[in-house]
């Protein structure tokens, strides 16, 4: 039969009726699905020395045999008692707890029945697990020491049983973290959820993206996360940070580098580098209350009103009646300061002179100095200019 529809016939085969209910499942190829546990049952815990309860619980079986056999779903509607063999005299042994599907039509068994088994595995001084049989699914693994037997304590349920159940989900859906991650996806755009990161089947390998488009919007309560324009992210809510002190809370690096040229720490110390491999070199702090400190040195490009620069120029000339010296500010004012002048002496021929201040422009100015004829010698002339 090429196609194969669900509930259309009453003579539908065994196989229709897998094939049909497996549509719903999430694929791992065209005609096969994840098998796996669904969430929530199938918990194992020791009951006795050497025995332990399975508690109910639902699974996918994915037939093993060909791709047309389908899956099985299957339910442990009850508790299940399993009994585990005494220990090897001398070795460890691994065995499996597994839920299997026995089929005749596929195995031979003469059998039409799901059970719990335990596979036994082979004592050995480095044991290892024993493999599942065809059409089942591994849900745990249990370490039976060497000599153990319900009258030497048997087996430490605390520290002996190993997670094995891989968890599916039907078509769409996100299929549960659980045992042997490294399985590929079924489909472009499967989703899985692994340790609490949600990964995206991109056709080749996981990704851990979660695509919106253009317009899309990432919503948490009454904050909003989106994209502004180009590759620009806004938000018209408040980001906090909330790190140890010495903590990054915020860092700026460019593509490739190990180092960042910019970073805040949980303190509001701010940093900055040359990045690449090269550490912070430059730091501005609050030291006191209102009160920014740096260690380094601070270049300022623009005044403040009432702030500005000043300084001191020695003066020395012969035989003159006046003096000029012009000078450029350190940083260009926005517009032309208030500059003020003085002789900072009275010894001598400076008791006569008067210095004022000239062409004053937003760059720079100059001193003009005037008074009896005389010789100066390093005479200290300061200045101080002020933002408008």
């Amino acid at each position: 039969m090429t196609v194969r529809v669900g509930r259309l016939t009453n003579g539908m085969t065994p196989e229709d009726h897998r094939l049909a209910a497996s549509v719903g499942m999430a694929p791992t190829g065209p005609l096969t699905t994840r098998g796996g546990c669904i969430p929530g049952g199938l918990d194992l815990a020791g009951s006795s020395a050497m025995q332990a309860t399975l508690q109910p619980g639902r699974l996918w079986i994915q037939g093993a045999n060909a791709a047309p056999q389908g899956g099985y779903a299957v339910t442990v509607d009850a508790e299940e008692l399993l009994t585990f063999s005494d220990g090897d005299a001398t070795y460890a042994r691994i065995d499996a707890v597994v839920v299997r599907v026995r089929d005749d039509v596929y195995d031979g068994s003469q059998l039409l029945e799901g059970r719990v088994e335990i596979v036994e595995g082979t004592p050995a001084a480095d044991p290892v697990a024993p493999v599942s049989p065809a059409n089942s699914e591994k849900l745990y693994e249990v370490t039976v020491p060497a000599g153990a037997s319900a009258g030497t304590g048997g087996i430490d349920w605390g520290t002996a049983v190993a997670e094995r159940r891989r968890y599916t989900a039907a078509l769409g859906g996100i299929v549960p973290p659980g045992w042997a991650s490294g399985f590929s996806g079924g489909y472009t755009g499967q989703y899985r959820d692994v340790n609490g990161v949600l990964q995206r089947w991109s056709g080749t390998e996981w990704e851990p993206i979660l695509r919106l488009g253009d317009t899309g919007q990432l919503q948490l309560g009454d904050a909003t996360w989106y994209r502004h324009s180009g590759p620009t992210m806004a938000t018209d809510a408040i980001i906090r940070a909330y790190r140890a002190p010495t903590s990054n809370a915020f860092s700026v690096r460019t593509p490739g580098e190990t180092n960042s040229r910019m970073f805040i720490n949980g303190d509001g110390s701010i940093f900055w580098g040359p990045g690449g491999t090269e550490g912070a070199d430059t730091k501005l702090y609050r030291d006191a209350p209102n009160t920014l400190k740096t260690d380094d040195d601070l270049i300022v490009r623009t005044h403040k009103a009432h702030y500005g620069e000043s300084g001191v120029v020695p003066i020395t000339f012969s035989n003159s009646t006046s003096f000029t010296w012009t000078f450029s500010f350190n940083t260009p004012f926005a517009t032309a300061p208030k500059v003020f002048a003085n002789i900072n002496s009275g010894a001598g021929a400076t008791a006569g002179w008067n210095v004022r201040v000239i062409s004053i422009s937003t760059t720079g100015c100059t001193l003009f100095g005037f008074g009896s004829s005389s010789s100066w010698s390093n005479v200290p002339v300061a200045w101080a200019a002020f933002a408008s």
